[in-house]
């Protein structure tokens, strides 16, 4: 690779918030004007919310969560290997992975997910999918960063950025979520890398390290 190819590459930026940026960004689902207004719209944005941080779900997994693989008396979700990230060159299908809901306590999720479930709106998509759209069985990516920057920019929340610039809450979308929770485990010195590893299913904590470097507690 010569220098100017070298040079020309730019270090990929991340967004990311503080955990205690999710309580205004929950009461925006219920407080920003909406044109098709409900309460189980309403819940579905809070709930995109909530999982995307409680999982660190990549946007097209969050996508593809189906009611079914919740098991909320046992407060878990199982993530078939089919909605995971292929990993990369190796064109490798990750297997099913069962994590738990709410971990540190901070959501509420179990609840919230019921009473989502529970909501007339939902039961009314007769949908699948965890998060259906008004017109559709299942929200786009696109939709679902719609929504995530439209939260943001109501709620005036404080986005971060790993090369310190400063940042518009217009900035925060979904993967914002899956750097957070990163940023949040990586803040407790008891948490090693390979535990950030698991949670987000990196192929190897070489990737996690990489990815991460920034967030580091050296």
């Amino acid at each position: 690779m010569s220098n100017t190819e070298s040079t020309s590459k730019k270090p990929v930026v991340h967004r990311y918030i503080n955990i205690r940026e999710v309580d205004p960004l929950r009461d925006a689902a219920h407080d920003r004007p909406l044109r098709y207004d409900s309460l189980g719209r309403r819940l579905r944005d809070e709930v995109l919310v909530v999982l995307a941080i409680d999982f660190g779900l990549r946007a097209n997994e969050l996508r593809q969560l189906k009611e079914a693989m919740f098991r909320l008396d046992d407060a878990e979700v199982v993530l078939p290997g089919h909605i995971q990230k292929d990993y990369p060159r190796e064109d490798i299908t990750p297997g099913a992975v069962t994590m738990r809901l709410d971990p540190y306590g901070h959501f509420g999720t179990v609840r919230l997910l019921r009473t989502y479930f529970g909501s007339e709106w939902y039961r009314a998509r007769g949908s699948d999918y965890v998060f259906p759209s008004r017109q559709s069985d299942v929200m786009s990516t696109e939709s679902m960063r719609n929504v995530v920057r439209d939260l943001a920019v109501h709620a005036d929340v404080t986005i971060h950025r790993s090369d310190g610039a400063p940042a518009d809450p217009s900035e925060l979308h979904p993967h914002a979520f899956r750097h957070s929770l990163a940023n949040y485990m990586l803040a407790d010195s008891d948490t090693r890398l390979v535990d950030v590893r698991n949670h987000l299913r990196h192929r190897s904590v070489t990737t996690t390290e990489r990815v991460y470097d920034h967030f580091q507690r050296r």
